[in-house]
């Protein structure tokens, strides 16, 4: 009975642990994000040669901010960007950036325009690039200091700037210096007394700047560029869309924690991981198609840098008001007692006196999950849309591919539903497994309804205060 009595204390501790460790993962940030929706993402190469400097920007403007971006670009609405259109894209930009040599203004020329069409930009995938170009004198050797400045839209930009050597053999640069922000540089470099002077001009190669569009979104848009699209590529795109909706689950947000902490703390079912994931299924699908269609049809009302925030704070007063109703009724009755006393009699004489009762451990009662509670849970998780998926709409729209685009957005609904699923799961077969071993006692279960009720209220809290910083920039 001791080994026993062992062993099930050890698998206590050890699925306690497992359900710890679960949790860590849910909230460790990825390797990268996706790009927001808000957010224009401002990418510039200085590019230091011989006899010349070039600036190599590149912009990718989120989907709600591409109608502002785009009316910049398309002045005449045309759906046409021409190069008259490109030219004067970039002499706007010009001037809202500072460029100076050794603290003396030095005049840039734009050259190499490359900018996608109107519907990807409108979609959130879309490219702006340009070269703007200084050149240096002949007798321009020894050593300098440039000062690079982007004032363009800083109201909605994130901003990326390095200064990098065309030519290693002749130039050298050092002690870059950017503000925090990132929209300024300045650097030294050196010429080399002996570096060879301007013969025919060559464009620098182009850098391999980090996309701020990931591969699979790009990917999955190509599908509707498919001018003949089998059953096969139908379904591969479909397949895709689901991967990348639970991929993009792993990422921070969509209630995975909450999730954790919720059905950890009350009696959740494996029946009651499936409704949350069709929930958040049908939220999400059902927030993409609105806003989707809102920044196509009205996209004059929208405030990008109110709309975003706006979601994330109503979602996190949703989890508030759960977590606080779960820490009242909780508060009040966190734990249970009861203690039988079982007397036994006893026909035979003994030779001793001995009490026949048994005193029962204290333990907790966690409540029975609620359709309510699922609700709350379930459209928090799927409240804010993805810009991967709010692209794909855009892009069918204006292709004329509506069921398949729909389709995409359901698949990818799904495949981010299935994590949250999955996860809910093992954490409910985990308890369930943990409750029947017992091991720990009273110890975890007579506070753990009341700390996961905590938890689910902080993370609420939490969700609110970063739309709120999101908004406040």
């Amino acid at each position: 009975m001791a080994l026993k009595s062992w062993f099930m204390k050890i698998s206590a501790r050890i699925c306690l642990r497992l359900i710890g460790l679960v949790i860590t993962l849910l909230t460790l940030p990825p390797a990268a994000a996706a790009h927001p929706l808000d957010e224009f993402y401002q990418v510039t190469y200085i590019v230091v040669g011989p006899n010349r400097i070039t600036l190599q920007v590149e912009q990718y403007p989120g989907l709600l901010i591409a109608p502002q971006v785009l009316t910049l670009v398309d002045a005449n609405q045309d759906e046409q960007i021409s190069e008259t259109e490109r030219q004067a894209y970039a002499d706007r930009f010009l001037k809202d950036v500072v460029f100076e040599i050794d603290d003396q203004p030095t005049s840039l020329t734009p050259t190499d325009f490359e900018f996608s069409t109107p519907l990807e930009v409108q979609a959130g995938t879309g490219l702006i690039r340009f070269d703007l170009v200084a050149d240096l004198p002949a007798d321009h050797r020894g050593s300098h200091q440039l000062y690079y400045q982007n004032n363009y839209r800083p109201d909605i930009s994130v901003y990326l700037v390095n200064a990098i050597s065309d030519e290693p053999r002749w130039v050298s640069i050092a002690g870059q210096e950017r503000d925090v922000f990132q929209s300024s540089l300045r650097a030294d470099y050196t010429i080399k007394p002996d570096a060879p002077a301007a013969g025919p001009v060559e464009k620098p190669a182009p850098l391999e700047v980090p996309s701020a569009v990931p591969a699979g979104q790009q990917q999955l848009t190509g599908y509707l560029y498919e001018a003949n699209l089998s059953p096969l590529l139908v379904l591969a795109a479909l397949g895709l869309a689901a991967v990348l909706g639970g991929l993009h689950a792993l990422t921070p947000g969509h209630g995975k924690t909450l999730v954790a902490a919720y059905l950890i703390g009350s009696r959740g079912t494996t029946g009651h991981a499936v409704i949350l994931g069709a929930i958040v299924t049908f939220t999400h699908t059902a927030s993409v198609i609105a806003i989707g269609l809102l920044a196509l049809l009205a996209s004059q009302f929208i405030v990008p840098n109110l709309l975003v925030p706006a979601l994330e704070v109503l979602s996190g007063l949703l989890v508030v008001i759960l977590g606080l109703r779960l820490l009242r009724s909780r508060w009040h009755s966190p734990v249970e007692a009861h203690h039988h006393h079982h007397h036994h009699a006893h026909d035979h004489p003994h030779a001793h006196s001995h009490p026949h009762e048994h005193e029962h451990h204290t333990h907790a009662l966690p409540e029975k999950v609620t359709l309510g509670d699922l609700l709350t849970l379930g459209i928090s998780g799927g409240l804010v849309p993805c810009p991967e998926a709010l692209g794909v709409m855009l892009i069918a729209i204006g292709l004329n591919r509506i069921l398949l685009g729909l389709g995409m957005i359901v698949a990818f609904s799904f495949g981010l539903a299935a994590v949250l699923i999955v996860i809910g799961i093992l954490l409910v077969r985990s308890k369930s497994l943990l409750d029947r071993l017992g091991g720990v006692g009273g110890r975890w279960q007579k506070w753990l309804p009341l700390a996961s009720a905590m938890i689910v209220t902080v993370l609420g809290l939490g969700i609110v205060a970063k739309g709120v910083l999101g908004y406040l920039g």
